[in-house]
């Protein structure tokens, strides 16, 4: 009952100084959105890696993907959604001379393949072709480690297989209608001292020849380099689609797996992933998936037990739909082959659950079917990278659409489905149901909003016990917008055991806030969401912001970009995933978004990661000195930050039998007692005193207005022997503590 009653006083005192502070904090408000701007974020696109891969050698860049047979090579370029068909382009090696004696006829002769992460080599008699990956093409050379026999130019003939016609004007360029395509770079030598010479491309009946004047052949140190870069040609485009990502972490590793679709042109696509570290997004490596087939509407979760990460898509080929998947161990860039889960079929929209417990080998996949509605299972990967799913389940039949899972299910195993029930022509309502580790359903299933506006694209993440649900929704006197809504909810064995109140996440009356997305951060919830910015068309931004375990929002929006002061403004599609998504028991209250930035120009995408933090580092904790006699040393660890509910006030030193009152107060002039100075409080209240130590909370504000706010705490301690307020005497007080409001 006391503690209540503390807690009713605290509340009510606390109105009467922010409602004092009122006119201060209406003078610092920021603009209505309460937006900060976060820093630039990395370019997750901005990558070129080689890696096998199903039985194939594959590179992968933003701007093309590769393919190495045994003696040529297949180069793929990414031309876009908007490209009218794919246009592979395919070179292999003919013939190496010099002047008129042939060096080497590689039809008559077998290459030695080897490859690493970065580069391809093939070792023929004489010469090693080789073909290094770089985000802006695939380099290509041919190295001679001594100096070929005969004389005149050296003289590589190449031929060439494309559907693609050969462009006019300088330099080598195949091109569609449109002007996109494959260019060939400027052949230059390079010898062992660097010096470089200028080379000479030209097509020929097969395809292009390369060569180097004699002199430099004679009189260069060896090795000698040859070397033109094989790239995409594009006018219309500056680069390539990179779009609809999704990311997960594993903890085992520190570091996240982002996956998304690559667009090649004609419907074709398929299907990049690559690793980041935790801590600082460097980079360590991506590879492309090789299957029969256009993959799109990738997934990505892990599983902690055996420190993998697990990817599904769909695949779509003639014989219909596919949900596909493939794991991986990050440390070893080691994978399984492709497998499928269901399928061919109508199946789509596969989503991913990571298992987030050590005791198992498995996650949860679930996918939409045309026939039987919301399907799933559980999928294991053994010792041996073998996969393997449990029998598929029906989650839900009717009008389901738009699924969701949450990421994880805690130490508790236990997971949250949630999708839209849609029936034709009414509006769409939020449903949920609670599946174990192992795909089985546990109770009924729930209606998380069923009220008249209509609801779509719901998101959900959870520790097992707690999950927070966000949805767009439409907006009652605003019906062409929608506001970001959300509801924390509570489960167990028997389902979902509590719903709390449905509150506004994201709330903007006339512009469209949407496609949100959820993952736990430390004890808090982490939403990223797409928000409307009026003004010019695609001014789309995406934000995040911290929301507290009560579902309320905490602080203000954080606005995320990639390339600010370019035409790419158009920000869509977020998705997060907290530290604590690949490790239940971290207190971790960060995580990365991913998301992908438009060109509203020339409509390429690229790929961004943004780390975020439920909970900063907070404003300044100043001591500002004074107080009196053996009152003791106040001081706070801090953060005075968004979202901490905790916020400590520390004493430390005070006499043993001393009674602590803790103060608090706006800035304001010191009074002086004797040689004692104290704050003009606004609240106080007893601290008990154990040892000279007395320890409590108060929760610092959430809402945006306050940013900046300061107070002002201090402790007075009674019953001690000490005179140095004569107004006071057996009262001494600590020094001045000054706590700024921050992110």
């Amino acid at each position: 009952m006391a503690a209540r009653a503390h807690r009713r006083f605290v509340a009510w005192a606390w109105l009467l100084c922010t409602q004092a502070l009122a006119p201060a904090v209406v003078a610092q408000q920021p603009a209505a959105r309460h937006v900060r701007e976060a820093p630039p974020a990395a370019l997750a696109s901005d990558f070129a890696a080689i890696a096998e891969n199903n039985g194939a050698l594959l590179g992968a860049a933003r701007r093309y993907r590769a393919t190495f047979g045994e003696r040529d090579v297949e180069f793929l370029p990414a031309l876009g959604k908007d490209a009218p068909r794919a246009e592979p382009w395919r070179v292999r090696l003919l013939t190496v001379q010099r002047g008129p004696e042939p060096l080497l006829a590689a039809e008559a002769a077998t290459p030695v393949r080897s490859h690493d992460r970065r580069a391809v080599r093939y070792a023929w008699p004489g010469v090693v072709e080789q073909y290094v990956a770089r985000p802006d093409g695939l380099k290509q050379s041919f190295v001679f480690a001594e100096r070929p026999a005969g004389r005149g130019d050296l003289v590589v003939q190449l031929a060439v297989e494309t559907t693609l016609p050969r462009a006019a004007g300088p330099g080598l360029a195949w091109r569609n209608e449109h002007g996109n395509g494959v260019r060939l770079g400027d052949v230059v030598g390079i010898d062992a001292d660097g010096r470089r010479a200028a080379g000479r491309a030209r097509f020929t009946a097969l395809g292009v020849e390369l060569s180097l004047p004699a002199a430099f052949v004679d009189g260069a140190r060896y090795p000698l380099e040859l070397d033109p870069l094989i790239a995409t040609a594009v006018e219309a485009l500056t680069g390539a689609d990179c779009d609809y990502p999704d990311v997960a972490h594993d903890s085992w590793t520190g570091s996240y797996c982002v996956a998304w679709t690559q667009f090649f042109g004609g419907g074709t696509t398929g299907i990049v992933a690559g690793v980041w570290l935790a801590g600082t997004l460097g980079y360590g490596y991506a590879f492309a998936i090789n299957q029969n087939g256009d993959e799109d509407s990738v997934r990505v979760g892990t599983i902690a037990g055996t420190g993998l990460y697990v990817l599904v898509w769909t695949n779509y080929t003639s014989g219909g739909a596919s949900i596909s998947g493939l794991a991986f161990e990050p440390s070893q860039a080691i994978a399984t082959n492709v497998f499928v889960i269901d399928g061919p079929g109508n199946v789509s929209w596969p989503v991913v659950s990571s298992e987030a417990t050590v005791q198992d080998d498995d996650c949860l996949v679930a996918w939409l079917d045309d026939t039987y509605g919301l399907l799933g299972c559980s999928v294991a990967i053994d010792a041996n990278l073998q996969a393997s799913a449990t029998p598929i389940v029906q989650i839900a039949g009717g009008n389901v659409t738009e699924p969701a899972i949450s990421k994880q299910g805690g130490n508790a195993g236990l997971h949250l489905i949630t999708w839209v029930d849609r029936p034709p022509g009414s509006p769409g309502w939020v449903r949920a149901q609670v599946v174990d580790h192992d795909m089985n359903l546990l109770g009924p299933g729930a209606w998380i909003q069923n009220s008249p506006q209509n609801a779509g694209w719901p998101a959900v993440d959870g520790d097992g016990f707690r999950f927070l649900v966000a949805w767009e929704e439409q907006e009652l006197a605003n019906p062409s917008s929608s506001d970001v809504r959300g509801r924390v909810v509570t489960i167990g064995g028997s389902g979902i055991t509590s719903l709390g109140n449905v509150t506004d996440l994201v709330a903007e009356p006339g512009l469209l806030d949407y496609a949100a997305d959820v993952a736990l951060l430390g004890n808090k919830f982490g939403l990223a969401f797409m928000g409307e910015i009026p003004g010019p068309a695609f001014g789309d931004d995406v934000f995040f912001k911290a929301v507290a375990p009560t579902g309320t929002p905490i602080g203000g929006e954080l606005r995320l970009d990639l390339t600010p002061g370019t035409d790419y403004r158009y920000e869509h599609l977020p998705r997060i995933v907290g530290r604590r998504d690949g490790d239940p028991d971290t207190a971790a209250d960060d995580g990365v978004v991913v998301f992908a930035d438009q060109s509203v120009t020339t409509a390429d995408s690229n790929v961004a990661l943004q780390l975020v933090e439920s909970m900063g580092a907070g404003g300044a904790i100043v001591d500002l000195g004074g107080g009196c006699g053996p009152g003791g040393l106040a001081t706070s660890p801090g953060p005075y930050a968004f979202g901490n509910d905790t916020f400590s006030f520390e004493l430390y030193g005070a006499q043993p039998l001393a009674v602590p009152f803790l103060l608090i107060g706006l800035p304001a002039p010191h009074l002086q007692c004797g040689v004692c100075s104290a704050i003009q409080f606004v609240l106080s209240w007893f601290v008990p005193n154990t040892a000279g130590t007395a320890l409590t909370t108060f929760p610092a504000p959430t809402d945006p207005s306050y940013l900046g706010f300061e107070i002002e705490f201090q402790f007075l301690t009674w019953n001690v022997n000490y005179v140095g307020c004569p107004i006071l005497p057996g009262v001494a007080a600590s020094n001045i503590v000054r706590a700024t409001l921050g992110y």
